[in-house]
Protein backbone atom coordinates (compact mmCIF):
# COMPACT_ATOMS: atom_id res chain seq x y z
CA UNK A 1 0.00 0.00 0.00
CA UNK A 2 1.63 3.26 -0.74
CA UNK A 3 2.09 5.61 2.59
CA UNK A 4 1.68 9.03 1.38
CA UNK A 5 3.18 12.42 3.46
CA UNK A 6 1.59 15.61 3.12
CA UNK A 7 4.08 18.48 1.62
CA UNK A 8 4.31 22.05 3.60
CA UNK A 9 2.19 23.92 1.39
CA UNK A 10 2.20 27.46 1.95
CA UNK A 11 -1.22 28.93 0.66
CA UNK A 12 -2.80 32.09 2.13
CA UNK A 13 -6.20 33.39 1.79
CA UNK A 14 -6.06 37.24 0.53
CA UNK A 15 -6.96 38.62 3.78
CA UNK A 16 -4.84 36.65 5.96
CA UNK A 17 -2.07 33.94 6.88
CA UNK A 18 -3.79 31.64 7.55
CA UNK A 19 -2.65 27.74 5.85
CA UNK A 20 -5.66 27.11 3.81
CA UNK A 21 -7.50 23.68 5.71
CA UNK A 22 -7.76 21.63 2.31
CA UNK A 23 -3.62 21.33 2.56
CA UNK A 24 -3.31 20.26 5.85
CA UNK A 25 -5.47 16.72 5.43
CA UNK A 26 -3.66 13.51 5.02
CA UNK A 27 -3.37 11.80 1.81
CA UNK A 28 -5.71 8.74 3.42
CA UNK A 29 -8.58 11.28 4.06
CA UNK A 30 -7.92 13.42 0.52
CA UNK A 31 -8.16 9.85 -1.26
CA UNK A 32 -11.79 9.69 0.38
CA UNK A 33 -12.58 12.64 -0.66
CA UNK A 34 -11.85 12.65 -3.85
CA UNK A 35 -13.45 9.09 -4.14
CA UNK A 36 -16.74 10.73 -3.22
CA UNK A 37 -16.47 12.66 -5.58
CA UNK A 38 -16.06 10.43 -8.43
CA UNK A 39 -18.40 8.62 -7.88
CA UNK A 40 -20.50 11.52 -8.35
CA UNK A 41 -18.47 12.79 -11.62
CA UNK A 42 -16.88 9.85 -13.60
CA UNK A 43 -14.58 12.62 -14.76
CA UNK A 44 -13.76 14.06 -11.62
CA UNK A 45 -9.68 12.43 -11.77
CA UNK A 46 -9.13 14.82 -15.13
CA UNK A 47 -10.27 17.63 -12.87
CA UNK A 48 -8.57 16.97 -9.40
CA UNK A 49 -4.63 16.19 -10.64
CA UNK A 50 -4.79 19.82 -12.69
CA UNK A 51 -5.51 21.54 -9.28
CA UNK A 52 -1.71 21.16 -8.16
CA UNK A 53 1.15 18.94 -8.66
CA UNK A 54 0.80 17.04 -5.00
CA UNK A 55 -2.82 16.39 -5.92
CA UNK A 56 -1.76 15.22 -9.08
CA UNK A 57 0.56 12.57 -8.00
CA UNK A 58 -1.46 11.80 -5.41
CA UNK A 59 -4.73 10.84 -7.94
CA UNK A 60 -2.39 9.48 -10.23
CA UNK A 61 -0.84 7.09 -7.84
CA UNK A 62 -4.15 5.51 -6.03
CA UNK A 63 -5.77 3.11 -8.41
CA UNK A 64 -8.93 3.05 -6.82
CA UNK A 65 -9.73 6.59 -8.13
CA UNK A 66 -9.87 5.48 -11.46
CA UNK A 67 -11.82 1.93 -10.75
CA UNK A 68 -14.75 3.34 -12.15
CA UNK A 69 -15.71 4.70 -15.39
CA UNK A 70 -19.20 6.63 -15.79
CA UNK A 71 -20.02 7.63 -19.59
CA UNK A 72 -22.98 8.94 -20.77
CA UNK A 73 -24.09 10.31 -23.93
CA UNK A 74 -25.74 13.46 -22.78
CA UNK A 75 -22.53 14.87 -22.25
CA UNK A 76 -21.82 15.60 -25.53
CA UNK A 77 -18.16 14.04 -25.71
CA UNK A 78 -16.59 10.97 -26.61
CA UNK A 79 -14.32 8.99 -24.59
CA UNK A 80 -11.01 8.68 -26.18
CA UNK A 81 -8.40 6.50 -27.05
CA UNK A 82 -5.98 8.80 -25.38
CA UNK A 83 -8.52 9.15 -22.11
CA UNK A 84 -9.58 5.06 -22.27
CA UNK A 85 -5.39 4.39 -22.08
CA UNK A 86 -4.76 6.86 -18.85
CA UNK A 87 -7.84 5.40 -16.74
CA UNK A 88 -6.72 1.79 -18.04
CA UNK A 89 -3.32 2.21 -16.55
CA UNK A 90 -3.77 4.09 -13.74
CA UNK A 91 -6.36 1.87 -12.72
CA UNK A 92 -3.63 -1.14 -13.02
CA UNK A 93 -3.56 -3.67 -11.00
CA UNK A 94 -7.03 -3.79 -10.29
CA UNK A 95 -9.80 -4.40 -12.69
CA UNK A 96 -12.57 -1.41 -13.09
CA UNK A 97 -16.65 -0.70 -13.40
CA UNK A 98 -17.82 0.87 -16.73
CA UNK A 99 -21.54 2.64 -16.23
CA UNK A 100 -22.50 3.37 -19.06
CA UNK A 101 -26.05 5.60 -19.45
CA UNK A 102 -26.96 6.21 -22.97
CA UNK A 103 -30.59 7.37 -24.23
CA UNK A 104 -29.83 6.75 -27.94
CA UNK A 105 -27.56 3.63 -28.81
CA UNK A 106 -26.13 4.35 -31.59
CA UNK A 107 -23.35 5.86 -29.12
CA UNK A 108 -22.92 2.43 -26.96
CA UNK A 109 -20.26 1.71 -29.98
CA UNK A 110 -18.25 4.51 -30.17
CA UNK A 111 -18.32 5.69 -26.07
CA UNK A 112 -17.22 1.60 -25.36
CA UNK A 113 -14.30 1.05 -28.35
CA UNK A 114 -11.59 2.64 -27.07
CA UNK A 115 -12.29 0.38 -23.86
CA UNK A 116 -12.53 -2.86 -25.34
CA UNK A 117 -8.71 -3.73 -26.00
CA UNK A 118 -8.87 -3.90 -22.34
CA UNK A 119 -11.86 -5.79 -21.63
CA UNK A 120 -10.11 -8.50 -19.81
CA UNK A 121 -9.58 -6.13 -17.28
CA UNK A 122 -13.25 -4.88 -16.92
CA UNK A 123 -15.02 -5.96 -13.52
CA UNK A 124 -18.51 -5.26 -14.08
CA UNK A 125 -20.80 -3.56 -17.09
CA UNK A 126 -23.61 -1.59 -16.22
CA UNK A 127 -25.93 -0.11 -19.18
CA UNK A 128 -28.40 2.14 -18.44
CA UNK A 129 -31.16 5.16 -20.20
CA UNK A 130 -32.72 3.47 -23.16
CA UNK A 131 -32.72 -0.12 -21.38
CA UNK A 132 -31.51 -1.38 -18.30
CA UNK A 133 -28.47 -4.23 -17.84
CA UNK A 134 -25.51 -4.99 -15.99
CA UNK A 135 -23.31 -8.08 -16.08
CA UNK A 136 -20.50 -9.43 -13.78
CA UNK A 137 -17.75 -10.00 -16.07
CA UNK A 138 -15.98 -12.45 -13.65
CA UNK A 139 -18.76 -15.09 -15.00
CA UNK A 140 -17.64 -14.46 -18.50
CA UNK A 141 -14.22 -16.00 -20.54
CA UNK A 142 -14.44 -12.50 -22.53
CA UNK A 143 -11.07 -10.66 -23.42
CA UNK A 144 -9.90 -9.19 -26.36
CA UNK A 145 -9.35 -12.06 -28.31
CA UNK A 146 -12.40 -13.43 -27.16
CA UNK A 147 -14.77 -10.74 -28.19
CA UNK A 148 -14.84 -11.49 -32.19
CA UNK A 149 -18.44 -11.32 -32.96
CA UNK A 150 -20.50 -7.55 -33.44
CA UNK A 151 -23.99 -7.76 -34.43
CA UNK A 152 -25.72 -4.72 -35.30
CA UNK A 153 -29.63 -4.95 -35.44
CA UNK A 154 -31.88 -2.10 -36.21
CA UNK A 155 -34.82 -1.24 -33.82
CA UNK A 156 -36.40 2.01 -33.87
CA UNK A 157 -37.03 2.61 -29.96
CA UNK A 158 -39.97 5.06 -30.20
CA UNK A 159 -41.74 2.31 -32.39
CA UNK A 160 -40.88 -0.80 -32.33
CA UNK A 161 -41.43 -3.64 -28.87
CA UNK A 162 -39.23 -6.01 -27.56
CA UNK A 163 -40.29 -9.20 -26.70
CA UNK A 164 -40.02 -9.81 -22.82
CA UNK A 165 -39.14 -13.65 -23.66
CA UNK A 166 -36.47 -12.18 -25.60
CA UNK A 167 -32.82 -11.95 -23.93
CA UNK A 168 -31.28 -8.70 -24.55
CA UNK A 169 -28.15 -9.29 -23.32
CA UNK A 170 -24.94 -6.97 -24.99
CA UNK A 171 -21.93 -9.97 -24.29
CA UNK A 172 -23.17 -13.24 -25.09
CA UNK A 173 -21.59 -16.32 -26.30
CA UNK A 174 -21.89 -16.91 -29.75
CA UNK A 175 -24.13 -20.17 -29.13
CA UNK A 176 -24.64 -21.69 -25.98
CA UNK A 177 -22.11 -24.60 -26.79
CA UNK A 178 -19.63 -22.42 -27.65
CA UNK A 179 -18.03 -19.82 -25.11
CA UNK A 180 -15.03 -19.40 -26.53
CA UNK A 181 -15.99 -16.61 -28.77
CA UNK A 182 -18.55 -13.85 -27.42
CA UNK A 183 -20.48 -11.17 -29.47
CA UNK A 184 -21.87 -7.39 -28.68
CA UNK A 185 -24.79 -7.06 -29.59
CA UNK A 186 -26.08 -3.87 -30.08
CA UNK A 187 -29.38 -2.45 -31.05
CA UNK A 188 -29.24 0.44 -33.25
CA UNK A 189 -31.93 2.73 -35.46
CA UNK A 190 -28.41 4.35 -36.84
CA UNK A 191 -24.77 3.01 -38.03
CA UNK A 192 -21.79 4.46 -35.69
CA UNK A 193 -19.95 6.66 -37.68
CA UNK A 194 -16.47 5.70 -38.39
CA UNK A 195 -14.77 9.09 -37.28
CA UNK A 196 -16.21 8.24 -34.05
CA UNK A 197 -14.92 4.68 -33.78
CA UNK A 198 -11.14 3.38 -33.02
CA UNK A 199 -10.02 0.58 -35.42
CA UNK A 200 -12.28 -2.49 -34.48
CA UNK A 201 -11.15 -5.74 -33.70
CA UNK A 202 -14.35 -7.82 -34.72
CA UNK A 203 -12.98 -10.70 -36.76
CA UNK A 204 -17.32 -10.74 -37.47
CA UNK A 205 -19.61 -8.38 -38.07
CA UNK A 206 -23.50 -8.98 -38.88
CA UNK A 207 -25.85 -5.76 -39.40
CA UNK A 208 -29.38 -6.59 -40.00
CA UNK A 209 -31.85 -4.08 -41.30
CA UNK A 210 -35.66 -4.83 -40.69
CA UNK A 211 -37.29 -4.40 -37.21
CA UNK A 212 -41.13 -3.95 -37.18
CA UNK A 213 -40.84 -0.66 -39.08
CA UNK A 214 -38.50 -1.38 -41.41
CA UNK A 215 -35.37 0.40 -40.82
CA UNK A 216 -32.75 0.41 -42.96
CA UNK A 217 -29.24 2.37 -44.35
CA UNK A 218 -27.44 3.56 -47.13
CA UNK A 219 -24.59 1.48 -48.99
CA UNK A 220 -22.47 4.66 -48.19
CA UNK A 221 -23.24 4.10 -44.16
CA UNK A 222 -22.53 0.09 -44.72
CA UNK A 223 -19.50 0.62 -46.55
CA UNK A 224 -18.22 3.58 -43.68
CA UNK A 225 -18.40 1.61 -41.29
CA UNK A 226 -16.66 -1.23 -42.78
CA UNK A 227 -13.57 1.06 -43.16
CA UNK A 228 -13.36 1.06 -39.14
CA UNK A 229 -13.09 -2.65 -39.22
CA UNK A 230 -10.19 -3.46 -41.08
CA UNK A 231 -9.48 -7.27 -38.98
CA UNK A 232 -12.62 -8.38 -40.64
CA UNK A 233 -12.65 -12.02 -41.76
CA UNK A 234 -16.62 -12.54 -42.40
CA UNK A 235 -19.34 -10.14 -43.30
CA UNK A 236 -23.17 -11.32 -43.09
CA UNK A 237 -25.33 -8.21 -44.26
CA UNK A 238 -29.34 -9.01 -43.54
CA UNK A 239 -30.60 -6.45 -45.37
CA UNK A 240 -34.65 -5.31 -46.44
CA UNK A 241 -35.27 -4.73 -49.50
CA UNK A 242 -35.93 -0.94 -50.20
CA UNK A 243 -35.60 0.38 -53.75
CA UNK A 244 -34.19 3.83 -52.99
CA UNK A 245 -31.58 6.27 -54.60
CA UNK A 246 -28.33 5.71 -53.75
CA UNK A 247 -27.22 8.62 -51.72
CA UNK A 248 -23.73 9.87 -51.61
CA UNK A 249 -20.14 9.08 -53.42
CA UNK A 250 -19.26 5.77 -52.36
CA UNK A 251 -16.05 4.78 -51.02
CA UNK A 252 -14.04 0.96 -52.08
CA UNK A 253 -13.36 -0.81 -49.19
CA UNK A 254 -10.27 -2.90 -48.77
CA UNK A 255 -10.76 -5.49 -46.85
CA UNK A 256 -7.51 -7.46 -46.92
CA UNK A 257 -8.94 -10.35 -44.54
CA UNK A 258 -12.42 -11.41 -45.26
CA UNK A 259 -12.80 -14.76 -46.48
CA UNK A 260 -16.55 -14.73 -45.62
CA UNK A 261 -19.21 -12.38 -47.61
CA UNK A 262 -22.76 -12.77 -47.29
CA UNK A 263 -25.42 -10.52 -48.91
CA UNK A 264 -29.24 -11.36 -47.76
CA UNK A 265 -32.60 -9.45 -49.07
CA UNK A 266 -30.84 -6.10 -50.31
CA UNK A 267 -31.55 -4.36 -53.50
CA UNK A 268 -28.12 -2.40 -52.89
CA UNK A 269 -26.37 -6.00 -54.32
CA UNK A 270 -24.33 -4.17 -57.12
CA UNK A 271 -22.74 -1.47 -55.34
CA UNK A 272 -21.88 -3.36 -52.10
CA UNK A 273 -19.85 -6.04 -54.47
CA UNK A 274 -18.37 -3.22 -56.55
CA UNK A 275 -16.88 -1.19 -53.75
CA UNK A 276 -15.44 -4.15 -51.88
CA UNK A 277 -11.38 -4.63 -52.18
CA UNK A 278 -11.37 -8.76 -51.11
CA UNK A 279 -8.11 -10.32 -52.00
CA UNK A 280 -8.49 -13.27 -49.40
CA UNK A 281 -11.98 -13.86 -50.26
CA UNK A 282 -13.29 -17.69 -50.56
CA UNK A 283 -16.88 -18.07 -49.87
CA UNK A 284 -19.48 -15.92 -51.01
CA UNK A 285 -23.09 -16.57 -50.17
CA UNK A 286 -26.06 -14.47 -51.95
CA UNK A 287 -29.39 -15.28 -50.97
CA UNK A 288 -33.01 -13.52 -51.80
CA UNK A 289 -31.54 -11.30 -54.23
CA UNK A 290 -34.57 -11.58 -56.11
CA UNK A 291 -37.01 -9.13 -56.70
CA UNK A 292 -39.74 -8.64 -59.57
CA UNK A 293 -39.52 -4.61 -59.79
CA UNK A 294 -37.03 -2.31 -61.91
CA UNK A 295 -34.06 -1.46 -59.30
CA UNK A 296 -33.80 2.45 -59.01
CA UNK A 297 -30.22 3.48 -61.08
CA UNK A 298 -28.79 3.92 -64.11
CA UNK A 299 -25.69 2.53 -65.16
CA UNK A 300 -23.78 2.29 -68.56
CA UNK A 301 -20.86 0.07 -67.55
CA UNK A 302 -19.12 -2.51 -70.08
CA UNK A 303 -21.66 -5.24 -69.68
CA UNK A 304 -24.98 -3.59 -68.82
CA UNK A 305 -26.22 -4.19 -72.95
CA UNK A 306 -29.06 -6.46 -73.21
CA UNK A 307 -28.32 -10.00 -72.53
CA UNK A 308 -27.85 -11.47 -76.18
CA UNK A 309 -29.55 -14.89 -75.20
CA UNK A 310 -32.82 -13.19 -74.29
CA UNK A 311 -33.76 -15.45 -71.77
CA UNK A 312 -36.91 -15.60 -69.72
CA UNK A 313 -36.10 -14.07 -66.11
CA UNK A 314 -38.63 -13.32 -63.47
CA UNK A 315 -36.47 -10.95 -61.98
CA UNK A 316 -34.77 -9.06 -64.66
CA UNK A 317 -33.56 -5.83 -62.79
CA UNK A 318 -32.10 -7.60 -59.91
CA UNK A 319 -30.26 -10.20 -62.17
CA UNK A 320 -28.66 -7.74 -63.82
CA UNK A 321 -27.99 -6.30 -60.46
CA UNK A 322 -26.44 -9.17 -59.27
CA UNK A 323 -23.94 -10.23 -62.65
CA UNK A 324 -22.93 -6.55 -62.65
CA UNK A 325 -21.71 -6.25 -58.93
CA UNK A 326 -20.10 -9.57 -58.96
CA UNK A 327 -18.39 -8.53 -62.46
CA UNK A 328 -16.94 -5.84 -60.74
CA UNK A 329 -15.87 -7.61 -57.59
CA UNK A 330 -13.93 -10.00 -59.67
CA UNK A 331 -12.56 -7.65 -61.85
CA UNK A 332 -11.35 -5.78 -59.30
CA UNK A 333 -9.19 -8.01 -57.42
CA UNK A 334 -9.55 -11.64 -58.76
CA UNK A 335 -10.65 -13.20 -55.14
CA UNK A 336 -9.70 -16.80 -54.79
CA UNK A 337 -13.66 -17.86 -54.50
CA UNK A 338 -13.83 -21.64 -53.72
CA UNK A 339 -17.79 -22.00 -52.31
CA UNK A 340 -20.58 -19.84 -54.18
CA UNK A 341 -24.14 -19.87 -53.22
CA UNK A 342 -26.82 -18.59 -54.80
CA UNK A 343 -30.32 -18.75 -53.11
CA UNK A 344 -33.08 -17.12 -54.57
CA UNK A 345 -30.14 -15.09 -56.20
CA UNK A 346 -29.90 -14.83 -59.89
CA UNK A 347 -28.28 -13.70 -63.07
CA UNK A 348 -28.38 -13.37 -66.83
CA UNK A 349 -26.88 -15.80 -68.77
CA UNK A 350 -24.19 -13.49 -69.55
CA UNK A 351 -23.20 -12.59 -66.12
CA UNK A 352 -22.79 -16.45 -65.65
CA UNK A 353 -20.48 -17.21 -68.87
CA UNK A 354 -18.16 -14.74 -67.30
CA UNK A 355 -18.28 -15.48 -63.83
CA UNK A 356 -17.43 -19.08 -64.67
CA UNK A 357 -14.69 -18.15 -67.01
CA UNK A 358 -12.96 -16.27 -64.19
CA UNK A 359 -13.57 -18.41 -61.09
CA UNK A 360 -10.85 -20.54 -61.71
CA UNK A 361 -10.69 -21.81 -57.69
CA UNK A 362 -14.38 -22.48 -57.53
CA UNK A 363 -15.11 -26.26 -55.67
CA UNK A 364 -18.35 -25.88 -54.40
CA UNK A 365 -21.59 -24.29 -56.84
CA UNK A 366 -24.91 -24.09 -55.11
CA UNK A 367 -27.94 -22.65 -56.85
CA UNK A 368 -31.54 -22.67 -55.56
CA UNK A 369 -34.91 -21.07 -57.38
CA UNK A 370 -32.79 -19.95 -60.59
CA UNK A 371 -34.46 -19.51 -63.75
CA UNK A 372 -30.69 -20.04 -66.00
CA UNK A 373 -31.78 -21.50 -69.38
CA UNK A 374 -30.11 -24.99 -70.91
CA UNK A 375 -27.80 -22.58 -71.86
CA UNK A 376 -25.89 -21.70 -68.76
CA UNK A 377 -25.76 -25.64 -67.60
CA UNK A 378 -24.17 -26.17 -71.32
CA UNK A 379 -21.36 -23.82 -69.72
CA UNK A 380 -20.28 -26.74 -67.55
CA UNK A 381 -19.28 -29.21 -70.71
CA UNK A 382 -16.04 -28.73 -71.65
CA UNK A 383 -14.89 -26.43 -74.12
CA UNK A 384 -14.34 -28.00 -77.87
CA UNK A 385 -12.90 -26.44 -80.57
CA UNK A 386 -15.58 -25.05 -82.89
CA UNK A 387 -13.96 -26.54 -86.35
CA UNK A 388 -11.89 -29.82 -84.70
CA UNK A 389 -14.24 -30.69 -81.68
CA UNK A 390 -10.95 -31.37 -79.68
CA UNK A 391 -11.46 -30.24 -76.44
CA UNK A 392 -9.87 -26.82 -75.29
CA UNK A 393 -10.38 -26.27 -71.89
CA UNK A 394 -12.98 -26.30 -69.03
CA UNK A 395 -14.62 -23.90 -66.90
CA UNK A 396 -14.50 -24.31 -63.08
CA UNK A 397 -11.68 -27.10 -63.55
CA UNK A 398 -11.78 -27.47 -59.73
CA UNK A 399 -15.58 -28.10 -59.24
CA UNK A 400 -16.11 -30.62 -57.29
CA UNK A 401 -19.61 -30.16 -55.65
CA UNK A 402 -22.36 -28.92 -57.77
CA UNK A 403 -26.34 -28.60 -56.55
CA UNK A 404 -29.23 -27.83 -58.44
CA UNK A 405 -31.89 -27.15 -56.10
CA UNK A 406 -35.82 -25.80 -57.69
CA UNK A 407 -34.27 -24.88 -61.14
CA UNK A 408 -37.41 -25.24 -63.07
CA UNK A 409 -36.42 -23.68 -66.18
CA UNK A 410 -33.62 -26.38 -66.66
CA UNK A 411 -34.44 -29.92 -69.22
CA UNK A 412 -33.41 -33.20 -67.83
CA UNK A 413 -31.31 -33.90 -71.41
CA UNK A 414 -29.44 -30.73 -70.71
CA UNK A 415 -28.54 -31.48 -67.06
CA UNK A 416 -27.63 -35.33 -68.29
CA UNK A 417 -25.72 -33.92 -71.39
CA UNK A 418 -23.60 -31.31 -69.88
CA UNK A 419 -22.55 -33.18 -66.61
CA UNK A 420 -21.78 -36.75 -68.34
CA UNK A 421 -19.69 -34.56 -71.25
CA UNK A 422 -17.87 -32.75 -68.17
CA UNK A 423 -17.01 -36.17 -65.87
CA UNK A 424 -16.11 -38.60 -68.51
CA UNK A 425 -13.50 -35.99 -69.56
CA UNK A 426 -12.50 -34.44 -66.54
CA UNK A 427 -12.27 -38.03 -64.89
CA UNK A 428 -9.64 -38.95 -67.07
CA UNK A 429 -7.89 -35.51 -67.70
CA UNK A 430 -8.17 -34.14 -64.33
CA UNK A 431 -9.20 -36.86 -61.80
CA UNK A 432 -8.02 -35.12 -58.74
CA UNK A 433 -10.29 -32.28 -59.85
CA UNK A 434 -13.56 -33.93 -61.52
CA UNK A 435 -16.89 -34.19 -59.59
CA UNK A 436 -17.40 -36.07 -56.60
CA UNK A 437 -20.74 -34.77 -55.16
CA UNK A 438 -23.46 -33.87 -57.46
CA UNK A 439 -27.12 -33.21 -55.82
CA UNK A 440 -30.30 -32.14 -58.57
CA UNK A 441 -33.09 -31.94 -56.61
CA UNK A 442 -36.83 -29.95 -56.82
CA UNK A 443 -36.15 -29.38 -60.55
CA UNK A 444 -39.61 -30.65 -62.47
CA UNK A 445 -37.80 -31.04 -66.14
CA UNK A 446 -34.90 -33.41 -64.12
CA UNK A 447 -37.17 -36.88 -64.40
CA UNK A 448 -36.43 -40.13 -62.87
CA UNK A 449 -35.36 -41.78 -66.47
CA UNK A 450 -32.95 -38.58 -66.50
CA UNK A 451 -31.83 -39.63 -62.76
CA UNK A 452 -30.96 -42.95 -63.93
CA UNK A 453 -29.32 -42.30 -67.41
CA UNK A 454 -27.55 -39.42 -65.11
CA UNK A 455 -25.76 -42.04 -61.99
CA UNK A 456 -24.64 -45.02 -65.31
CA UNK A 457 -21.90 -41.98 -64.94
CA UNK A 458 -21.73 -40.68 -61.81
CA UNK A 459 -22.68 -43.62 -59.70
CA UNK A 460 -23.00 -42.87 -56.39
CA UNK A 461 -21.34 -39.23 -56.63
CA UNK A 462 -25.08 -38.52 -57.49
CA UNK A 463 -27.14 -37.95 -54.40
CA UNK A 464 -30.60 -39.36 -53.98
CA UNK A 465 -33.15 -36.95 -54.48
CA UNK A 466 -34.41 -35.92 -51.02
Amino acid sequence: MTTYSCPRVDIFTDDDSTVSPITVLPAELLIEIFAYCISNEGHAPLTLRKVCSWWRDLVDTSPRLWQTIILDDGDGNIFTEQQAKLWTTRSQPLKYDIELNVEDPQYILPLLSPLLPSVDRWRSFRLSGNRDEEIILDDLNLTPNTLTHLHLCFHDNDQDDFDDDEPRITFSPISPAHTSSYALNLWISNIPSPHLLPPLRFVHVTIAEGGQTGLHTQPRSILDFLTACPELESFFLSGWPHNTRIAGNLPVVFLPNLITLHLKSTCFVRVLLSCLNTPRLQNLYLSHLNVNFDLIGSYHDEGDSEDEAHDYSQSPSSDQATGMGLRKLISSCSPPIRVLEMDFSDMRTKDFLYVFDRLPLLEDFHIVASDMSDKVIYFFRPIRHMGYGYVTGLRLPRLRKLRLTNCQRLSGRAIVDSLSDRVKWSDIEYPDYTLTDVSISGCEGFTQWDRHILSTVLGTRLRPEA
